[in-house]
């Protein structure tokens, strides 16, 4: 695991221990960071000098050599760097109409290199909109309801960047896919209601599936091999950490079932590891570490909730 602390530095974690890596941010620290596909380098998103923006640095994990990028995203917003790292997608500032309480954003896809940018959403309110780039390409998950509103049923659901626009492909959130016959996904109405009714859908062809038949509540974590699902339940409403660890059969079965506490926004899939970031105690926290093959875990305590896993 990589991390970075308040200072800036970026730290990487191992069996061995931990050791520095270098000053990644400018600033007084960071705020995030993705592992690129290869895991060979990280994208951080840094404390900008604008309350509004956000700075972006790229550091690559064999050298310490980091890249500052021109592109500046809106804070608090959605970010995704495609699988090849040369891209990234993000929100800036968008038109400010009045009377409303909050201006819109737009998003674009930024060249790393060149810094060009390319406007692939108009300014419009996005609220609670998603970006994540897979194998399969640019997506853009919209869910009904956000903090400050709803939206209609035609913008809701998962989208996928086609090269001139984003055409609909599913009215639930996409999880995984395995790009041939299984995919995973959700059917949610909000991301930030802990309350609200969450069922974890398994696709198999035009063939639909729901996991969560017992209970009004499942995540999907992934999508494992022959069609099998990795998917966490929360013990009680509003839960967000304790609950169990489940693999499903495509035929909804079951197949082990372990408890483990998951932060969910926090939560990645690396290989034959789950990890977790696990908000214990500010202004660190622990990492949960799941060996899906082992079915054990590891905790280990951070300084930092700025943190990545990425398979070496």
């Amino acid at each position: 695991m990589y991390t970075v602390t308040n200072d800036g530095v970026a730290h990487k974690v191992s069996r061995a221990g931990t050791t520095d890596v270098g000053r990644v941010c400018e600033g007084p620290g960071a705020l995030g960071m993705l592992a690129r596909a290869d895991g060979a380098a990280f994208l951080v998103r840094c404390i900008g000098s604008s309350t509004d923006e956000d700075a972006l640095a790229i550091l690559d994990v064999a050298s310490g050599r980091v890249t500052h990028l021109g592109a500046h995203p809106m804070s608090s917003f959605s970010l995704a760097w495609s699988p090849d790292g040369r891209s990234v997608a993000f929100f800036k500032l968008g038109d400010c109409p009045m009377p409303a309480p909050v201006c819109q954003t737009r998003a674009v896809i930024a060249d790393v290199s060149t810094g060009a940018e390319r406007e692939i959403l108009p300014s419009d309110y996005h609220l609670g909109t998603q970006l994540t780039w897979t194998n399969d390409g640019l997506q853009m998950f919209q869910p009904e309801c956000a903090e400050a509103g709803c939206f209609p049923p035609e913008r809701v659901g998962t989208f996928l960047w086609g090269g001139s626009r984003f055409n609909k492909i599913s009215d639930m959130r996409l999880i995984a896919s395995d790009g041939a016959r299984f995919s995973l996904y959700e059917r949610l109405r909000s991301l930030t209601d802990p309350s609200a009714v969450r069922n974890v859908i398994l696709r198999d062809g035009q063939t639909e599936l729901n996991l969560t038949t017992i209970g009004p509540r499942e995540y999907a974590l992934d999508l494992l091999g022959g069609g099998h699902a990795l998917v966490w339940r929360p013990d009680d409403v509003g839960s967000q950490l304790d609950g169990s660890l489940r693999e499903y059969d495509p035929q909804g079965q079951v197949i082990w079932n372990r408890a483990a506490k998951i932060y969910p926004p926090w939560t990645t899939r690396v290989g034959d590891a789950l990890v977790s970031g696990i908000p214990e105690r500010a202004p660190g926290m622990a990492a949960y570490l799941y060996d899906l093959r082992r079915l054990i875990r590891f905790v280990v305590p951070l300084p930092t909730t700025v943190f990545a896993a990425a398979k070496s």
